[in-house]
């Protein structure tokens, strides 16, 4: 997997930094020590030179004081002691801390010199003590040829040497960590070229390695990313790694189909609410023209009842103020004015509550706000009754009315006097539209549950374009018009109102020129 490799590359280039820092800090610990050795032998070498100066001053002035007996000499002879026994304690203190310190191999070869150096100066001093009883016995002889002895065996032949051994042995220990030291610096140098080298080189080709791994999958992300950004929902990664390449490729194709999904669901919930859009418009269009019919109508209405009503009023107004003008008449001339008035108020009247009936109807759909008289009733005999008053109207035109009478009760429930001006409206507008000679076929069926009521007239007939309108208020089809110009357009209208109050219904059917026949339809009761 692709982390794993990348965390090998990691860890081997931590390996690398962490191998190179410590060979770094091995060659500066190992400059550090060397360095130090050659400064520790160049200040032994500085010891060694002040203890051979002050030495060779202290034994010059030792002799200097056997020649020359004087305090001064003797003064000077103390300083120079000091000295020389003060370097002598320098050195031996620097041997015994570089001993307990460990820092030079040849602690044990420096501190037997120190040691050979103190016994010489031990030594030395008995000579010089031996020199100076002979002086003082008056031995100058003996005293000067020992003198000559101890300055040619033990200081030329062992002093001199001593310190010439010394010296030269701390200028190869000088020489030989200036060496170390170079080589050290020399090896480190190479040391950390080679490791930087190595990684480098490890860098170079691990970072090609890792490019080609992750450059074919990244560029197949990128351009996943921007189809899908295009709007191309379609589209898939094609990648079969096993890798965290692979899984984010699996997880984009499926964000990917997840998005297509929820677009298709988009664009299917836009359609249907376009759809539902459309059949709202629809719905508002056909609402909207029926408010305009209606607000047509109503306008139609108004003028219509101002029509009516000015027609009785201006009769009434015309009859009152014609006998107040009179100024005298009869009782008679009263009463016979006073029932015409009277007539004309109850044909207002009955116009009127016609108009309520219709308004309450339409406004209410419980038939208890409908003011009706509810009673059970004998449609058949109801029927019989209003077919002889259909044929005291059809008398004048000389038309035949027929009634197929059942031979059975038939029973319903309503309003005797609303039923019955049902049938005389369907009646009055059958002998009011009907041919002279023709014929009215009136019948009273049951079916099922229901009492079927059917007129037909051989009359004018509707025109197909008007028949679905005959029910509306104040609607009169053109021939209707042409053949009768009386009529407010209320009947079919009120017994359509009057049947829905009884839970009934009624249709129409006609063809113009042939006839037309009212079929209305009762629930019935047992």
């Amino acid at each position: 997997m692709f982390r794993i490799r990348l965390a090998a590359v990691i860890a081997v280039s931590f390996c690398f930094v962490l191998s190179l820092g410590g060979v770094i800090y091995w060659g500066s610990s190992q400059v550090a020590l060397h360095f130090q050795r050659s400064r520790s032998a160049y200040e032994a070498f500085d010891r060694y030179e002040r203890l051979s100066h002050e030495a060779y001053r202290y034994f010059k002035q030792r002799m200097d004081s056997l020649v020359i007996d004087s305090p001064v000499a003797d003064e000077g002879l103390a300083s120079s002691k000091r000295r020389l026994y003060q370097s002598m304690e320098e050195l031996r203190g620097a041997a015994v801390k570089e001993a307990n310190a460990g820092e030079r191999q040849s602690m044990p070869a420096d501190l037997e010199r120190v040691a050979r150096f103190t016994a010489f100066l031990e030594a030395s001093e008995y000579r010089f003590d031996e020199i100076e009883r002979l002086r003082h016995q008056g031995k100058h002889g003996q005293a000067v040829q020992t003198m000559t002895a101890f300055l040619e065996r033990e200081i030329d032949g062992t002093f001199q040497p001593l310190i010439d051994a010394a010296i030269n042995a701390e200028r190869d220990h000088a020489r030989l960590s200036r060496e170390t030291l170079e080589a050290l610096m020399i090896q480190s140098r190479w040391i950390a070229m080679t490791a930087s080298s190595a990684a480098a080189l490890f860098a170079l080709v691990s970072g090609v390695l890792l490019l080609r791994g992750f450059r074919k999958p990244v560029e197949a992300l990128m351009q996943g990313t921007d189809a899908i950004a295009a709007g191309n929902l379609s589209h898939r990664i094609t990648l079969t790694t096993q890798d965290e390449f692979g899984y984010l490729a699996n997880h984009f194709n499926h964000m990917a189909c997840e998005l297509e999904r929820q677009r298709e669901k988009l664009h299917e919930a836009n359609a249907i609410l376009e759809q539902r859009v459309a059949e709202r418009t629809r719905e508002l269009h056909r609402l909207n023209g029926e408010l305009q019919r209606m607000d047509t109508a109503r306008r139609e209405f108004l003028a219509d009842i101002s029509h009516e009503l000015r027609t009785p009023i201006t009769v009434i107004c015309g009859e009152a103020e014609v006998i107040l003008r009179e100024g005298k008449c009869d009782a008679a001339d009263y009463r016979d004015t006073l029932q015409y008035i009277a007539g004309v108020s109850t044909q207002l009247g009955a116009y009127v509550n016609d108009l309520l009936f219709l308004a309450r109807t339409e406004l209410s759909d419980s038939p208890m706000d409908w003011d009706l008289a509810w009673e059970k009733l004998d449609l058949a005999e109801l029927v019989s009754c209003a077919t002889e008053d259909i044929q005291a109207m059809a008398r004048e035109g000389s038309i035949t009315v027929i009634f197929d009478e059942p031979t059975t009760p038939v029973w319903v429930q309503g309003d005797r006097q609303r039923l019955r001006q049902v049938l005389f409206i369907l009646g009055d507008n059958a002998c009011r539209y009907s041919n002279p000679n023709g014929r009215i076929t009136v019948a009273l069926r049951t079916d099922g549950q229901l009492a079927r009521f059917s007129l037909a007239d051989q009359g004018i007939g509707i025109p197909a374009s008007d028949l679905g309108l005959v029910f509306e208020r104040h609607f009169r089809s053109a021939n209707a018009r042409h053949t009768r110009r009386d009529g407010a357009g209320l009947g079919l209208p009120m017994a359509r109102s009057i049947l829905k109050a009884h839970g009934g219904q009624i249709v129409a059917a006609s063809a113009e020129g042939e006839g037309s026949t009212f079929t209305a339809t009762l629930p019935l009761v047992s």
